[in-house]
C-alpha cells in the first residue's frame, strides 16, 4: 500500500477589534503554518494556514476565531493536493 502525502492550504479573511490587532496578529503568527499576508487600518486580516489535513487547519481556524478581539473570521478558500 502507497501512502500519500496530502497539502493543504486554507486562506481566511478576520475583521478584528483594532484595540486589540497586534495580540491577534501575534497569535496568527504563532499558529504552525500560519502566514499573515494583507492587513488594513480598519482590522481586516488576510492569512492563510498550511497543514497536511484539513482537520488540523479547521482546529488552528477555531483556535484563532475564539480569541479576544476577533468579531468575525471567514474562509475564503481551500486547496487540496496529493503528491
Amino acid at each position: 500500500m502507497t501512502e500519500t502525502t496530502e497539502y493543504h492550504v486554507a486562506s481566511f479573511i478576520a475583521q478584528v477589534d483594532v484595540s486589540k490587532e497586534d495580540a491577534v496578529r501575534k497569535s496568527i503568527e504563532a499558529t504552525p503554518g500560519a502566514e499573515i499576508h494583507a492587513s488594513n487600518d480598519t482590522g481586516k486580516i488576510v492569512f492563510t494556514i498550511e497543514a497536511d489535513n484539513q482537520r488540523i487547519i479547521g482546529n488552528y481556524a477555531d483556535q484563532i476565531k475564539d480569541q479576544s478581539g476577533i468579531f468575525t473570521l471567514a474562509p475564503v478558500y481551500h486547496q487540496y493536493l496529493e503528491e
